[in-house]
């Protein structure tokens, strides 16, 4: 009987050391909560690692690691176009302030402070911007956002790293618009680039064509009535040695030059 009544003992007391522990993991933080007593102990914030309580107490446990929220929003820029995208916001808990953000605000410090801050400045910023300068002014938009936004909930326990515009979907109308101006571009293009090809076979032709001239220049430059002479008394002299053809030949004609007359001996 005494055996059975350590056992119990031993058992309540195990129950007991169990019960009073709670692990708080790798990037948390936690603070003691003391429902019976004082409530939020805000002397100490712990670690990860185990923290030990008694049973009816418990800790209030914080993700201390940088969350990043995604925002689907609906704008209107400065030349009255409706456009949506998305827009993130990484944050987290200051360390040192963790027990005043459990008091003044709570867990859900992100739907409660931070969205509908996030949302009006996001829409603020980008009502500045012309529709075509949204895309190419994005980090200068970014930036902006993250300033006021910084601005506006200060003391409120937190800490921000950056804003970033993830995606733009512009509406049909100017998507079909921007197609259309491309393709008339790539049309001019296409163009330029069938004009700089004819340019350059018309050179080219031109380049051969002078160059015909100047040969034929340099031809007829040799061309002289003794030259003429001299390659006619070639002809006359080839001619002679050939058994089978009669040639007369007039001593000059208009050119200055023999005239051979072929008299078909062989008919």
């Amino acid at each position: 009987m005494k055996t059975n009544t350590n056992l119990l003992i031993a058992a309540g007391i195990l129950l007991l050391i169990a019960g009073g522990c709670s692990v708080v993991k790798p990037g948390h933080n936690a603070m003691r909560w003391k429902p019976l007593g004082k409530g939020l102990v805000t002397d100490k914030i712990y670690p990860n690692g185990v923290v030990w309580h008694w049973p009816w107490s418990g800790v209030v446990d914080y993700n201390m690691q940088w969350q990043t929220y995604n925002e689907s929003i609906s704008i209107l820029t400065e030349d009255e176009l409706h456009i949506d995208m998305t827009v993130s916001v990484t944050l987290r808990p200051i360390p040192s302030e963790l027990p005043a953000l459990e008091l003044e605000v709570g867990k859900d410090y992100y739907d409660k402070v931070i969205r509908p801050e996030f949302v009006s400045q996001a829409r603020y910023v980008f009502s500045k911007y012309k529709y075509n300068l949204v895309s190419p002014k994005s980090p200068e938009i970014e930036a902006a956002i993250l300033e006021r936004l910084v601005s506006v909930t200060k003391g409120k326990h937190l800490e921000f790293n950056n804003v970033t515009v993830k995606h733009i979907q512009y509406p049909m109308v100017v998507t079909s618009a921007v197609d259309k101006k491309l393709a008339v571009q790539q049309a001019i293009e296409q163009k330029d680039y069938e004009i700089k090809i004819a340019e350059k076979n018309a050179e080219i032709q031109r380049i051969l064509a002078k160059g015909q001239r100047d040969a034929q220049q340099i031809i007829e430059a040799g061309l002289t009535q003794r030259y003429l002479q001299y390659k006619a008394l070639e002809v006359q002299d080839k001619l002679t040695g050939s058994p089978n053809t009669k040639f007369y030949f007039v001593p000059l004609g208009k050119d200055g030059l023999p005239v051979i007359v072929d008299t078909h001996s062989d008919k």
